[in-house]
Parts: C-alpha cells; sequence; structure tokens
C-alpha cells in the first residue's frame, strides 16, 4: 500500500506541477518560455517574434518536484488526497481523462466528464483524443529509427534534403530536433494557418502534400531567428520538415511509417492520425466549450502533420511510453540521446526534459484538446497521461490549485 500511494501521490504532484509551470509562462508572453509555446497550434501571436533569448526557459523549467515522504500513509489520508483532488478536479469542470501507470499497469484512472454528451458515453481510458503536439516525439522517435538503421546522419543539414531552403539549409537536424534550428514557426505567424492560403476551399480540396508545399514556401521565404545552436525557440515549421525527410528517406508517407514501425508494433489499435479519423465513431472524444473557428486549421490536409496530427487514447500513450523505455522502438544509445538536456535548455528530441532527463514530457493543445504525456525513466517507470475534450485552460487551473494545496502537505 506504501508503495502504490507514493508512487500515484508523486505522479499527480509531477503533473500538477508542469500545469502550474504552462500557467505562469503565459504570463510573460515577451519571453521565449518553454511550455508557453508547447502545442499551442491555435492561441499563436499574429505578430513575427524579433528577437530569442540565448537563455530561452531557464526561468519557465517546472521545478523539480520533491519525493513523497517516506513515511507511511494511513489509508484515510490516501483517501482524503484521492478525494481532496476529485473535488477540484469538479469544481474546476474538468472534462477529460487522468491515467497513471507503473510498468504499463494501471494504479490511478479517472474519466470526468462525456466524450460525446449525444450519445451519453463518458470519457474513460479508452476515449479518443486528438493529442497535437504529442505528436512531435513520434516525429523525432521515426528520425532516430532511420538514423539507427543508418538510413541519416543527425549531421544532416536540411540543406541536403531541401536544396531551395537556402537560409536553412545549414541547419543540423540534431538542432531541429532540439528546437534550436532558429527556424520561425509558422503557426505562431499567423492567427490561422489558413491565412496561407489565398483559397480556402480550394486548400479544402488539396491533398496534404500541396498544403504542405505551400505552407513550407512561405516560411522558407523568411530569415532565421537566429544561428543555429545559439538558443531555444520552439518551432512547429521544423518538425513538419522532420516529417518530410522521414518520407524522403523512407520512401513512403510519414503515417505508414509511424503506423508500421510504432503503432503496430506496440499495438496502439487506437491510434492514428487527424485526417483519417470519424468523429462520428465511437468513443471518439466530442469538442466542448470553444470558439466556432478553432478546429477549422486542421479541416485542411496536412496543416499539423508531423508535428501535430496524432490522435490516440490514454491506453495507447502507455504502451508507448513503455514501449519507449523499452527499447522496442529506438536503440538505447538514441534514447539517451532523446532525453539528454545537452544545452541544458529543458528540451531533448521532442520532449521537454526535467530533473536531468530523469522526467520527460510534451505538452498538446487543440483548443478546446488539451493533452500531456509524461514519461518517467528509470525506478517506477511512471506513465502519466492527462487529456481534456472540455477546456484547455481548466487543466492548467486545475493543475495550479492541486499543486498548491497538497504539494506541500505530502512533500518530504
Amino acid at each position: 500500500m506504501r508503495k502504490l500511494t507514493c508512487i500515484v501521490l508523486t505522479a499527480v504532484m509531477i503533473i500538477c506541477s508542469l500545469a502550474l509551470t504552462a500557467c505562469q509562462s503565459e504570463n510573460n508572453p515577451g519571453e521565449i518560455k518553454v511550455l508557453a509555446t508547447a502545442g499551442n497550434i491555435k492561441d499563436a501571436p499574429k505578430s513575427k517574434a524579433k528577437t530569442a533569448s540565448k537563455t530561452a526557459g531557464a526561468q519557465s523549467m517546472p521545478a523539480e518536484v520533491k519525493t513523497v515522504s517516506s513515511s507511511e500513509l494511513s489509508a484515510s489520508q490516501y483517501k482524503e488526497f484521492v478525494n481532496g483532488c476529485e473535488s477540484l478536479l469538479y469544481s474546476y469542470g474538468f472534462e477529460g481523462e487522468v491515467y497513471i501507470t507503473e510498468h504499463n499497469k494501471p494504479i490511478y484512472k479517472k474519466g470526468i466528464g462525456y466524450a460525446d454528451k449525444k450519445k451519453k458515453i463518458n470519457n474513460n481510458e479508452h476515449t479518443i483524443f486528438r493529442v497535437a503536439s504529442v505528436t512531435k516525439q513520434f516525429t523525432a522517435a521515426a528520425i532516430l529509427i532511420l538514423r539507427d538503421r543508418g538510413k541519416l546522419s543527425l549531421n544532416d543539414t536540411l540543406g541536403k534534403y531541401f536544396p531551395e531552403y537556402k537560409s536553412g539549409s545549414k541547419v543540423k537536424l540534431e538542432n531541429v530536433l532540439r528546437m534550436q534550428g532558429g527556424l520561425p514557426d509558422y503557426m505562431n505567424y499567423y492567427n490561422n494557418v489558413a491565412a496561407f492560403f489565398s483559397d480556402y476551399n480550394q486548400a479544402l480540396k488539396n491533398t496534404s502534400k500541396q498544403n504542405r508545399e505551400i505552407i513550407q514556401k512561405n516560411f522558407m521565404g523568411d530569415p532565421m531567428l537566429f544561428n543555429q545552436g545559439d538558443a531555444y525557440k520552439y518551432s512547429n515549421s521544423g518538425y513538419m520538415l522532420l516529417g518530410e525527410i522521414i518520407e524522403k528517406v523512407s520512401g513512403t508517407t510519414y503515417e505508414e511509417f509511424i503506423q508500421k514501425e510504432i503503432f503496430d508494433k506496440l499495438g496502439m489499435t487506437n491510434s492514428g492520425f487527424i485526417e483519417e479519423l470519424d468523429d462520428s465513431a465511437y468513443n471518439v472524444a466530442q469538442p466542448y466549450n470553444y470558439k466556432k473557428g478553432n478546429l477549422d486549421v486542421f479541416k485542411i490536409k496536412g496543416a499539423a502533420f508531423a508535428c501535430g496530427n496524432i490522435y490516440s487514447n490514454a491506453v495507447d500513450l502507455s504502451k508507448w511510453a513503455d514501449g519507449l523505455r523499452s527499447g522496442k522502438i529506438i536503440s538505447k544509445k538514441s534514447l539517451e540521446e532523446m532525453i539528454y538536456d545537452k544545452k541544458k535548455i529543458g528540451y531533448g528530441y521532442g520532449l521537454f526534459l526535467m530533473t536531468g532527463g530523469k522526467v520527460a514530457f510534451h505538452t498538446g493543445n487543440l483548443a478546446p484538446y488539451n493533452s500531456m504525456l509524461l514519461i518517467s525513466f528509470g525506478g517506477s517507470e511512471l506513465t502519466c497521461v492527462a487529456i481534456s475534450n472540455s477546456n484547455y485552460y481548466a487543466t492548467e487551473t486545475v493543475g495550479k490549485a492541486l499543486y498548491n494545496k497538497y504539494a506541500a502537505y505530502f512533500a518530504g
């Protein structure tokens, strides 16, 4: 009982700490923050960023969460904590799924609200959500799979694959993976990706490849924000290009590669790509509490691609975390590089890092869908999934309240 209790409380506090930090980061949009733009596809600023901080994210990194006290907790203390957490979740209107596993075995799960109100289907660990920028870790892993097979090098430059990209020709793939390439972010430059297209209706008819070419032509014409490696700036553009490289090197589509090399191998039978998702299917989370137009961008094929196009559920994301840790997908060397904070910026390859890389996570936001996947490496091998289909900011508010109310109580 003591071990299970400590694991659950530690995991919940880590989730809450990350959500709290995300809230605090958004209060100062003038600085480049690690969490402020993570997966924030819809709520992007209209103007281009002019500068980039060399210590990007230094002040916004999540603080290391203290471990739960090793003193024994009684059953009543544990019950009090769980009841308090759930009371806050309900009071803030959180709707979604919280799912925590140890060694890929569930130890805590809570579904709140409807996945589909009309069908009276409740949110649960099998509910399918759009996970937005959680996609990036899959893209990074795909690049590492190809590297493990000798198909490419992380020292390869963008110019090798995109000779037309003059300003970014010398940028190495390693720096693109770490968000240190200096690439402008096409999602942040415009209020809506639809702004790239002179004819929105035609964009809806275009193939994914046709639309990506239009998007890439736009941001490839912009100057780099800084010299590669000099700073950190979250960029969806870089991960779109990584997806293109996966296609060029593998000889198949990005979606086919991820499906074959990751989803199929791990038995992720409820994961796929937004453009293929049947919203009317059973147990697909419907969007609630959002403004009309928020989802319009994803009606355009290719708009999210390798930076935000995956859908999944809590069970499948747990399978992914377990597969990543176990070496089923990438080599031990590649995993070590993926979660190594080489430049002390709090970002590895497709993952935010904390506690020296012992814990990695990523958030995703396609309002009102908000997702977070947290993975610990070594020890208890925790996986924490928190996904909402109701209100992005409610998740952060809940996290802040839980952290403030309970972190000090259970900290050693």
